[in-house]
């Protein structure tokens, strides 16, 4: 089994990563470690600290995106399972044994549970409940925190979209599935994802969101140059009006307070920070307009 790991500028969380990794009950787990150009030390910090663990690493010149590091990995591992983690993730030791048993038991690809590390902060709490609400319909979701794939259903479907600024997991998950191979999601098992603490990194998380709508339409619904621009222009008048009467926010709001462990004293600063994800989200799609009208994509 191979952990691929992409990584950039991830030096503070190098230590955890490995913590991860040698906590693994399982005793035959490879780490695949891939940084993807970071500037600050973050492979050197890996080399210094060490893992008992076998461990491959690979380092790309400048940025290229995660999708790219992901597949960089893919190439060099392995393992007949590729596990898929972020590097803001951390494990439960008995990750690799809990889904090593629905691989054997012939699952083709596997989906697990996750929840914010810290709920200390309203922005990670609202994530939190987003994150719930959606997981509401799992039979919905086409990837997970984690994800897991058996290397040859990854080279049968082939490697992630490496044009897609965010989604290029969500993308191949419906390969995986319009392929028809079996999807199994196990929520019991659950990895702790560090997710956005401040207002700042919570709107840039939003705004890369939004990147991805015109991606979308371009490449995966045709659209020419005209019908992305009356897209992108509905889009944006929609999202002014649901933040102008507040109706849609506020309806937002209610739903994921009910799910946060502060309850009702967090809808007014939910409805605040939905209509500003929606804004967010909305100079996220026109940026993603002109990457894609200019070829001016960045991976970051």
């Amino acid at each position: 089994m191979s952990f691929i790991v992409p990584a950039y500028n991830e030096a503070h969380r190098v230590a955890n990563i490995l913590d991860s990794m040698d906590r693994q009950t399982h005793p035959n787990v490879e780490l695949v470690f891939v940084d993807d150009g970071s500037t600050d030390g973050t492979l050197r910090r890996l080399v210094r600290v060490g893992s008992v663990r076998p461990a491959r690493t690979i380092r790309h010149p400048l940025p290229r995106g995660v999708a790219a590091a992901r597949n960089s990995g893919a190439r060099i591992a392995t393992g007949d399972i590729l596990v898929f983690v972020d590097a803001d993730l951390t494990l439960p030791s008995d990750f690799a044994d809990r889904i090593l048993a629905h691989f054997g038991a012939g699952a083709d690809y596997v989906l697990v549970g996750s929840r914010v590390a810290d709920r200390a902060r309203a922005p990670s709490r609202y994530l939190q409940s987003e994150h719930e609400l959606a997981m509401a319909e799992p039979e919905l979701q086409r990837s997970s925190q984690a994800f897991s794939v058996r290397s040859q259903v990854f080279r049968a479907v082939g490697p992630f979209r490496e044009d897609l600024p965010r989604g290029d997991d969500s993308e191949f998950g419906e390969r995986v599935m319009a392929a028809g191979f079996r999807r199994v999601e196990d929520l019991t098992i659950e990895v702790l994802h560090d997710r956005p603490q401040t207002w700042g990194a919570f709107l840039a998380l939003q705004r890369r969101r939004g990147r991805n709508f015109a991606y979308t339409r371009r490449n995966r619904r045709s659209h020419g140059v005209a019908r992305l621009l009356t897209a992108a222009l509905a889009r944006t008048v929609l999202t002014a009006a649901e933040i102008v009467t507040l109706a849609v926010p506020l309806h937002r709001a209610r739903c994921l307070a009910a799910r946060s462990p502060r309850g009702p004293f967090d809808l007014a600063t939910f409805a605040l920070l939905d209509a500003a994800a929606r804004a967010a989200r909305a100079v996220g799609v026109w940026q993603g307009v002109h990457e894609v009208l200019t070829g001016a994509y960045s991976p970051r």
